[in-house]
């Protein structure tokens, strides 16, 4: 269960989720996935069953709302009663959550419950992102009084353009089948439709009352999962230090890399991999970058879902890649470099770039000085000036061989599969 699933939706959490759900298929799991969907093209709570890439059954539920007050809990009963339905029809041995988010923090199973962690949106209403806004700072600790205007600066309520679509799709949807609405929005412009979908900024003001209310749901969630897991022991330490009680780290993997020629030397360009927004950093790699050679060398390759048009000029913006040419541009990259401005948990990006023996320049905050060994598998940074330097040393002194080879994800089942077992016997 996820807050999306590939192919529409195909962030880290979501590729993650097919990439497991892959592999039970393959060792003989029974595997369905309730995913929540954006689709302005259907009727909000619209559910449908489609069959997966690698055999699972795939429940779609089409949950527009791209935010919620916080006196609402982020619980939400019509998401309960479909998800009950589905859960019912199919009728899991266990369940096992990774995203709440456009879900519901109501929702309860009959059958042992696990939950992954892949960021901090149980305890971080502003995105899971322990960033304090508007001031865009380091969290100093998620407390009602901070996350109550913290989160009014971060909620992304619907824009005029966006308020649009939503009406005239929901005006259509008894006459104009779906997917032909999904396919006619498709064809406009990327650039028109990221301007019709751009949220406006700031929600009504919030409550410390209404954070509280929130906290006090998400912990109950979690209590109600019998097995909480996390790919980083600093996501599992910020979970228990937030109250959701303890946290086993379970590390992702990837499956093993199809064979194939790597450059002797690597002399191409540097790579961004990730979402266009402000958190991720791709203006600071830009910019970075700019400083690093301002008389040219290394070139830089920004790539993915461009959602703040102002942040990166169009001209320096390359567009998402699919998971095959992701492999391919990164056994080609000089290195993959990540401008993170809040604490990343377990990036899978980072584990992509092991696999192809890319090697990886990063922040060294959250999860990713556990997934990075400065020397080995690339260079850590602490600010800017840290970037520019793991830039210019990149290109004096490469690594002397390839980085360590990524998780596998035969590992990952492994240790998974134990840990379903545990979870059926009764043992957390």
């Amino acid at each position: 269960m996820a807050h999306g699933y590939p192919p529409r939706e195909r962030a880290g959490t979501e590729q993650h989720v097919a990439t497991v759900a892959a592999g039970l298929v393959e060792r003989g799991w029974r595997v369905g996935v309730l995913a929540a969907t954006r689709d302005p093209a259907r009727p909000q709570y619209a559910g449908w069953e489609e069959e997966g890439a690698h055999g699972e059954r795939v429940f779609r539920l089409v949950q527009n709302m791209p935010v919620r007050a916080l006196s609402v809990a982020e619980e939400d009963r019509a998401v309960q009663a479909e998800a009950g339905a589905v859960v019912a029809a199919f009728a899991p041995d266990l369940v096992h959550v990774h995203h709440v988010q456009f879900l519901s923090s109501g929702l309860r199973f009959a059958a042992p419950t696990a939950l992954t962690l892949h960021d901090a949106w149980l305890w971080c209403p502003a995105g899971g992102q322990l960033i304090e806004r508007p001031a865009r700072l380091p969290c100093a600790g998620p407390t009602p009084e901070r996350c109550a205007p913290c989160a009014a600066a971060w909620a992304p309520t619907p824009g005029s353009g966006a308020r649009l679509l939503l009406g005239a799709a929901g005006r259509l949807a008894g006459t104009v089948p779906p997917e032909r609405l999904h396919r006619a929005f498709r064809v406009v412009p990327e650039r028109l439709r990221r301007r019709l979908q751009a949220p406006r900024r700031g929600a009504p003001t919030e409550t410390a009352t209404a954070a509280t209310h929130r906290a006090r749901a998400m912990r109950a969630f979690a209590e109600h999962c019998a097995l909480r897991l996390a790919p980083s022991r600093f996501l599992a330490d910020a979970a228990t230090a937030a109250g959701l009680g303890s946290v086993d780290v379970l590390p992702h993997g990837l499956p093993a890399a199809a064979p194939g020629p790597r450059p002797a030397e690597r002399d191409g360009p540097f790579l961004f991999l990730g979402t266009g927004a402000w958190h991720k950093g791709p203006d600071r790699v830009l910019q970075a970058w700019r400083r690093a050679f301002p008389d040219g060398g290394p070139g830089l390759r920004l790539h993915g879902p461009l959602l703040e048009p102002d942040l990166v000029a169009e001209d320096a913006w390359h567009g998402a890649l699919g998971r095959d040419e992701v492999h391919a541009a990164l056994q080609g990259a000089r290195a993959l470099v990540l401008g993170s401005r809040w604490p990343e948990n377990a990036p899978l990006v980072v584990l992509e770039a092991r696999r192809a023996g890319c090697p990886v320049i990063a922040p060294a905050t959250g999860g990713l000085p556990e997934l990075v060994e400065p020397g080995r598998d690339g260079w850590l940074y602490d600010d800017d000036e840290g970037l520019v330097a793991a830039l210019r040393e990149c290109v004096a002194a490469p690594l002397e061989q390839p980085p360590r080879a990524a998780p596998s994800l035969d590992a990952h089942l492994d240790a998974l599969e134990a840990l379903y077992a545990g979870l059926l016997q009764g043992r957390p």
